[in-house]
């Protein structure tokens, strides 16, 4: 977690509440947990990367 900037928790949490949500309001079903190490993926803002030619630039990961 301190390899990815504050953002990537942060909108984690943020959309785990939108499911949330859904599901209570009845829109969707509950939420499924995926299991550590598996499609693993984070969410990042669009200030907080930059592309250059072929290459994503991330702070904290290079």
């Amino acid at each position: 977690m301190l390899e990815v900037t504050k953002c990537a928790p942060q909108l984690a949490i943020m959309q785990l509440g939108d499911v949330y949500k859904r599901f209570f309001k009845g829109e969707a079903r509950y939420p499924q947990y995926r299991k550590k190490g598996v499609n693993d993926r984070f969410s990042l803002t669009n200030d907080q990367f930059s592309v250059k030619d072929k290459y994503i630039r991330i702070p904290n990961l290079g």
